[in-house]
């Protein structure tokens, strides 16, 4: 699989894009993110995923894709905004010798293992999320790009609908 965007470059449009997540919501000011509630929200999206796999699930928001393909491209965005927030050079080409687990369970637990030391693994958990999506035929990049774009315009993702009772905080 061989990716549209450089992956550096990718890395900073989707952290401009997401900027307002690296803001305080009241002063607008910027704030220094927690590198591990960060990764921990990856882990999240990796078990959405493992969810769509088990129940075989469409995705809620863009139902014409398998929620396991846009659960992953989920998960890839945030580790690209993780890169971008850190200002994390990802252009070296780590050789990511790794055959995918016939388990999608156990390939998306060793995902999840690669965001315990979050130095050069990022990469190596990018590289293993495209893998993954190889093997299992799922339009990743496709995917990615579906779901910025719907990120863009989602009500629940503005400073006022964060605010509120039950927002999104982070």
């Amino acid at each position: 699989m061989k990716r549209p965007w450089d992956i550096n470059e990718f890395c900073a449009r989707v952290h401009k894009l997401n900027a307002k997540w690296w803001t305080d919501l009241e002063t607008g000011q910027p704030i220094k993110r927690n590198p591990y509630e960060l990764l921990a929200l990856v882990v999240s999206e990796l078990s959405e995923c493992l969810e769509g796999e088990r129940k075989n699930l469409m995705d809620d928001h863009l139902p014409h894709r398998r929620m396991a393909e846009v659960e992953m491209a989920d998960a890839y965005i945030r580790l690209a905004d993780f890169a971008g927030g850190f200002d994390m050079d990802l252009s070296h080409q780590w050789i990511v010798i790794w055959s995918v687990p016939e388990s999608k369970g156990e390939a998306l637990f060793m995902i999840g293992q690669e965001l315990g030391t979050w130095d050069w693994k990022i990469h190596r958990a990018i590289v293993q999320i495209e893998l993954y999506c190889e093997k299992h035929g799922y339009d990743l990049f496709g995917a990615i790009e579906e779901k910025l774009a719907y990120n863009a315009t989602r009500a629940d993702h503005t400073h006022e609908a964060r605010k509120l009772a039950g927002g999104k905080k982070f």
